[in-house]
């Protein structure tokens, strides 16, 4: 699998990397059937620091397929971080535990949006980039093609959803796409607007 991001922890002696996918999907444009035959990733490789010896890899399943960006917390005390998953639209929680190997858990599922006038029926949220603040209180992400950026108050085992900005994109207002409510009404968000642009 084609690696895409890295991040490390030199008091846990530790650096993760992600798994893209395999370049002869990803190059010949996203076809579905490639998600099915396993060429997109699913897996966090974790080293030792500065050695660079595997010691670990962890499965991500179904619920993590494509990991994309890695961010352990700021406190390099902490054994914890996220990565998010682009095309399962997930968060997923890295941490070391007791016995000194690392776990994972999915942190955040983003549900796709019901829609008309799309190439399927439901537009998936397609997690791209990720930040952790500074204090790392809050984590941030990018919602690619629902083109909305959240922010989640972070406490270890749960994160929760405390500011979301809809920046445009495929369900803005003109668009001919538009998302569906639980009881079949259409909407679409409105266009960003910042100082007259």
């Amino acid at each position: 699998m084609f690696g895409y991001d890295f991040w490390y922890q030199p008091r846990h002696k530790t650096m993760i990397s992600s798994s893209f996918g395999a370049p002869t999907a990803f190059t010949q444009g996203f076809h579905l059937q490639h998600v099915a035959e396993g060429l997109y990733g699913r897996y966090l490789h974790v080293y030792s620091w500065p050695d660079g010896e595997l010691k670990q890899t962890l499965d991500l399943g179904g619920t993590g397929l494509m990991p994309l960006e890695i961010r352990f917390l700021h406190d390099p005390s902490k054994g914890t971080g996220y990565v998010g998953c682009a095309l399962t639209s997930s968060i997923v929680r890295f941490f070391k535990t007791e016995d000194g190997s690392w776990s994972h858990q999915v942190a955040i599922s983003v549900k796709p949006l019901k829609v008309q006038n799309w190439i399927l029926t439901e537009l998936p949220g397609f997690i791209t980039d990720i930040l952790i603040s500074l204090d790392d209180r809050f984590l941030y992400f990018a919602n690619w093609l629902h083109e909305d950026i959240r922010q989640y108050n972070i406490d270890p085992r749960n994160l929760v959803l405390v500011g979301q900005v809809w920046v445009g994109g495929l369900i803005q207002k003109g668009s001919p796409l538009a998302a569906m409510t639980e009881d079949g009404k259409t909407w679409q968000s409105d266009v960003l607007e910042i100082q007259g642009h």
